[in-house]
């Protein structure tokens, strides 16, 4: 059974006992922009697809370049070379309410391909995760009539300025992992608010019968491989050189690269750059140390391995850092914490293991 996080004093549903809202077909549309939208769609494809006839597509197939490079492009750049200009994005309403107001009132966006996909699968019901396809869907719904019920997904723990300004005449419901309060903005009385325990596929949830290794450890720092990654496994093998470590670099080809030469001739220490899955690592491993994505979070989490976290993108990575904290028992990362959650981890498992000594 998934596991759940439901939130004191209010009722959370599992995506799968929802299914009775949702007409089939269903059309699925989330967004590349991290994977981590992604993950979760194709774990909503998963838990509706028994009961009802259900696709899943990423937005950017189905819209020009001109919005894949507004929508992807741009904000990969601004994440990859300044992220700290993410507070204005997530903060400032200037960067969603100017390509709010230029659809509406000039339909700028070629959008042609989008409706043809939802007309040739007969779509019923769309379910947007992330505030991206919700803005294209809502706004094609608008300007071609469709006879569609829309769907939000809020993919994140916190408020997301961009689910704000979008058609939200045109939306029908909002799945939410956070309560209403915590949204930052009200959403129409019409739309139908549910909060839901955001899912994760289930052969994640099949590994948390599989007892990780303590002295394996998956480092990851998203599909895009934003963060300390050599850093952090330098610290990790100086100060446990028995450790084994799984780097995950993902699309970051220089920091592969410059994995490989650094340790290179380590068997300790494997370095991966784009993987289909975390299954295989997480598997062998007992812990996760991430940034906090939140597909990566969610993953673990069902997998029942530790998490620590390394520091994220802010605002939206700040807010699933502090919801992992406090409802997945993850810890920030540093060789100390990882020392005593790998000394109690030993304990449990090797209870007459001398090496415990080190750590004392």
């Amino acid at each position: 059974m998934p596991s759940t996080y439901t939130m004191p004093g209010e009722r959370y549903f599992e995506v799968e006992d929802l299914s009775e809202h949702f007409e089939p077909p269903i059309l699925i549309v989330s967004t590349v922009v991290g994977r981590g939208m992604y993950t979760i769609g194709e774990a909503i494809r998963q838990r509706l697809g028994g009961k009802h006839t259900v696709h899943h597509v990423p937005i950017e197939e189905f819209v020009s370049p001109e919005v894949v490079n507004e929508d992807l492009e741009r904000y990969k750049f601004i994440s990859n070379n300044f992220p700290v200009l993410l507070h204005l994005v997530y903060r400032v309403p200037l960067f969603y309410y100017r390509k709010y107001l230029r659809e509406k009132l000039f339909n700028v966006a070629q959008l042609g391909r989008l409706g043809e996909k939802i007309e040739a699968l007969g779509a019923r019901t769309i379910i947007s995760v992330s505030h991206r396809p919700a803005f294209w869907i809502s706004n094609l719904k608008r300007r071609e009539g469709f006879d569609l019920s829309v769907w939000g997904v809020l993919g994140e723990y916190g408020k997301n300025l961009g689910w704000k300004y979008l058609f939200w005449d045109q939306m029908n419901g909002f799945l939410s992992p956070v309560s209403r309060n915590a949204l930052g903005f009200t959403p129409p009385d019409h739309v139908r608010f549910i909060n839901i325990n955001l899912p994760a596929r289930q052969e994640y949830h099949d590994l948390s019968s599989v007892e990780g290794d303590i002295d394996s450890v998956l480092l990851v720092c998203g599909f895009w491989g934003q963060g300390p990654i050599a850093g952090t496994v330098k610290k990790l093998s100086g100060a446990f050189p028995e450790l084994k470590i799984h780097a995950v670099c993902g699309e970051n080809k220089k920091a592969y690269e410059n994995m490989q030469r650094l340790f290179d001739g380590n068997d300790r220490i494997q370095v991966y750059g784009v993987t289909p899955s975390l299954v295989p690592s997480l598997r062998e491993c007992a812990s996760v140390i991430t940034k906090p994505g939140i597909s990566t979070l969610l993953e673990s989490h069902a997998a029942g391995r530790k998490i620590f976290l390394l520091k994220g993108m802010p605002v939206a990575e700040d807010n699933n850092a502090r919801f992992a904290i406090e409802n997945f028992g993850a810890e920030q990362f540093e060789v100390e914490t990882f020392a005593r959650w790998h000394a109690g981890a030993r304990v449990e498992t090797h209870p007459r293991d001398e090496r415990l000594l080190r750590y004392e």
